[in-house]
Protein backbone atom coordinates (compact mmCIF):
# COMPACT_ATOMS: atom_id res chain seq x y z
CA UNK A 1 0.00 0.00 0.00
CA UNK A 2 1.36 3.64 -0.83
CA UNK A 3 1.49 6.27 0.80
CA UNK A 4 -1.11 8.23 -1.00
CA UNK A 5 -3.36 5.38 -0.88
CA UNK A 6 -2.85 5.18 3.18
CA UNK A 7 -4.26 8.70 3.49
CA UNK A 8 -7.22 7.79 1.12
CA UNK A 9 -7.88 5.18 3.23
CA UNK A 10 -7.15 6.73 6.48
CA UNK A 11 -10.52 8.96 6.62
CA UNK A 12 -13.90 9.48 5.45
CA UNK A 13 -13.48 12.67 4.16
CA UNK A 14 -13.36 13.09 0.74
CA UNK A 15 -10.32 15.06 0.11
CA UNK A 16 -9.12 16.16 -3.57
CA UNK A 17 -6.13 13.98 -4.05
CA UNK A 18 -4.23 16.77 -4.23
CA UNK A 19 -4.61 18.01 -0.08
CA UNK A 20 -3.43 14.04 0.47
CA UNK A 21 -0.47 14.92 -1.87
CA UNK A 22 0.38 17.79 -0.02
CA UNK A 23 0.24 16.20 3.66
CA UNK A 24 2.70 13.78 2.38
CA UNK A 25 4.69 16.18 0.64
CA UNK A 26 4.77 18.62 3.48
CA UNK A 27 6.01 15.57 5.75
CA UNK A 28 8.61 14.10 3.43
CA UNK A 29 6.87 11.54 2.03
CA UNK A 30 6.96 10.14 -1.55
CA UNK A 31 3.20 9.73 -2.28
CA UNK A 32 4.32 6.52 -4.19
CA UNK A 33 6.42 5.06 -1.35
CA UNK A 34 5.12 1.79 0.66
CA UNK A 35 3.46 3.13 4.10
CA UNK A 36 5.29 0.42 5.80
CA UNK A 37 8.51 0.60 4.07
CA UNK A 38 11.69 1.34 6.14
CA UNK A 39 12.26 5.27 5.02
CA UNK A 40 8.74 6.13 6.34
CA UNK A 41 8.67 6.59 10.11
CA UNK A 42 6.03 6.23 12.45
CA UNK A 43 6.19 9.97 13.16
CA UNK A 44 5.64 10.37 9.59
CA UNK A 45 2.83 8.55 9.61
CA UNK A 46 1.22 9.98 12.98
CA UNK A 47 1.90 13.69 12.11
CA UNK A 48 0.01 12.87 8.51
CA UNK A 49 -2.82 11.06 10.71
CA UNK A 50 -2.85 14.51 12.86
CA UNK A 51 -2.83 16.25 9.40
CA UNK A 52 -5.70 15.05 8.24
CA UNK A 53 -7.64 16.07 11.23
CA UNK A 54 -6.45 19.10 11.03
CA UNK A 55 -7.67 19.56 7.13
CA UNK A 56 -10.88 17.87 8.33
CA UNK A 57 -11.63 20.67 11.07
CA UNK A 58 -9.98 23.45 9.95
CA UNK A 59 -10.12 23.82 6.23
CA UNK A 60 -13.31 22.01 5.86
CA UNK A 61 -16.69 23.18 6.59
CA UNK A 62 -18.53 21.65 10.02
CA UNK A 63 -21.75 21.84 8.93
CA UNK A 64 -23.34 21.29 5.44
CA UNK A 65 -26.56 22.06 4.01
CA UNK A 66 -29.82 19.94 3.88
CA UNK A 67 -31.51 20.17 0.57
CA UNK A 68 -34.82 18.95 -0.64
CA UNK A 69 -36.13 18.39 -4.00
CA UNK A 70 -39.67 17.03 -5.12
CA UNK A 71 -41.17 16.70 -8.82
CA UNK A 72 -44.40 14.77 -9.59
CA UNK A 73 -44.90 12.89 -6.10
CA UNK A 74 -40.79 11.63 -6.15
CA UNK A 75 -39.25 13.25 -3.07
CA UNK A 76 -35.58 13.29 -2.77
CA UNK A 77 -33.62 14.54 0.40
CA UNK A 78 -30.44 15.32 1.37
CA UNK A 79 -30.14 15.83 5.39
CA UNK A 80 -27.85 18.09 7.28
CA UNK A 81 -24.60 16.99 8.44
CA UNK A 82 -22.51 18.15 11.34
CA UNK A 83 -19.76 17.41 12.86
CA UNK A 84 -20.23 16.49 16.31
CA UNK A 85 -17.00 15.29 17.41
CA UNK A 86 -15.10 18.11 16.06
CA UNK A 87 -13.28 19.25 19.62
CA UNK A 88 -12.58 15.49 20.16
CA UNK A 89 -10.86 15.62 17.12
CA UNK A 90 -8.80 18.12 17.47
CA UNK A 91 -7.46 17.36 20.84
CA UNK A 92 -6.86 13.45 19.20
CA UNK A 93 -4.54 16.31 16.62
CA UNK A 94 -3.06 18.70 19.26
CA UNK A 95 -2.09 15.35 21.35
CA UNK A 96 0.01 13.80 18.28
CA UNK A 97 1.53 17.54 17.51
CA UNK A 98 2.73 17.91 21.46
CA UNK A 99 4.32 14.55 20.89
CA UNK A 100 6.07 15.54 18.32
CA UNK A 101 7.05 19.51 19.38
CA UNK A 102 5.46 20.40 16.13
CA UNK A 103 4.57 24.02 15.14
CA UNK A 104 0.38 23.07 14.16
CA UNK A 105 -0.19 22.73 17.87
CA UNK A 106 0.21 26.25 18.57
CA UNK A 107 -3.04 26.71 15.83
CA UNK A 108 -4.98 24.27 17.59
CA UNK A 109 -4.44 25.20 20.86
CA UNK A 110 -6.42 28.35 20.79
CA UNK A 111 -9.57 26.25 19.70
CA UNK A 112 -9.67 24.31 22.85
CA UNK A 113 -11.47 25.98 25.34
CA UNK A 114 -9.79 27.35 28.24
CA UNK A 115 -12.37 27.39 30.72
CA UNK A 116 -14.71 24.08 30.94
CA UNK A 117 -18.62 24.55 31.57
CA UNK A 118 -20.34 22.62 34.61
CA UNK A 119 -23.93 21.63 34.12
CA UNK A 120 -25.89 23.25 37.29
CA UNK A 121 -28.49 21.12 38.48
CA UNK A 122 -31.40 23.03 40.21
CA UNK A 123 -31.83 20.89 43.59
CA UNK A 124 -35.08 21.94 44.41
CA UNK A 125 -36.48 19.62 41.77
CA UNK A 126 -34.32 16.67 43.10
Amino acid sequence: MTVLDWLKYSTRYTFDEGTFLKIAADRGCDPDAGIYDAEITQKQRDLMTADIIFEAVLLSPSNTASLSQSHNGYQKSVGQEEDTYRRDKIKVALAIYRKYEDEKAEMLEILVPKIKFVKIIDVDKL
